[in-house]
């Protein structure tokens, strides 16, 4: 028999942490970050800010640009991204500048065919090299221009177990949650 306790508490134990680290990967709205939100209304537009105050029913931001400050509650809203900084995309433009660059340069210094200077491989090659740095150095331009923020769904921060709200009128608010 403790063979069989022994194994239903592994298992408990490995259902507890599964349950655990599933809700891990979950990000969490933080004041002060940057956000896209996306209201529940049709043909809204996106809101771009910073998040300045922030509770488990309350999202208020600051609107990009000059804006004022507009207040949010979880059913009006459709979706919220929290901003995980520029993505650059430099290299891919470089590597594929290259890529294209080379691929024509021998193309062309291949189709040329032999001359009194090089034979037609080496037109090739030659022109390759020419060109595939060439075409590095327009796909780093590309890459500089078409690099844009990343941005990963969120949502707002669990409700607490008990929570003790004081409103602005001096009313006073007990809420209770259970997760099941």
């Amino acid at each position: 028999m403790s063979i069989r306790r022994s194994t239903a508490c592994a298992a408990a134990l490995l259902i507890a942490c599964a349950s655990a680290l599933s809700a891990s990967d979950t990000t969490f709205v933080s004041q002060g970050a940057r956000v896209k939100v996306f209201p529940s209304m049709e043909g809204t537009n996106p809101v771009i800010g910073e998040v300045v105050q922030l509770t488990y029913d309350t999202l208020v931001i600051v609107p990009e640009g000059n804006g004022s400050a507009q207040t949010f509650y979880p059913g009006d809203l459709r979706k919220i991204e929290v901003s995980q900084g520029k993505k650059s995309n430099v290299g891919k433009g470089a590597w594929i500048g290259a890529a294209a660059g080379a691929v024509s340069g021998f193309i062309i210094g291949y189709a040329g065919g032999p001359n009194d200077v090089c034979t037609e491989l080496g037109c090739g090659a030659a022109l390759a090299a020419v060109f595939g740095a060439g075409g590095a150095l327009v796909g780093v331009g590309v890459g500089v221009a078409t690099s844009g923020e990343r941005w990963v769904e969120a949502e707002l921060p669990p409700s607490p177990p008990v929570a003790l709200n004081v409103g602005k009128d001096g009313s006073v608010r007990l809420a209770f949650s259970l997760r099941l």
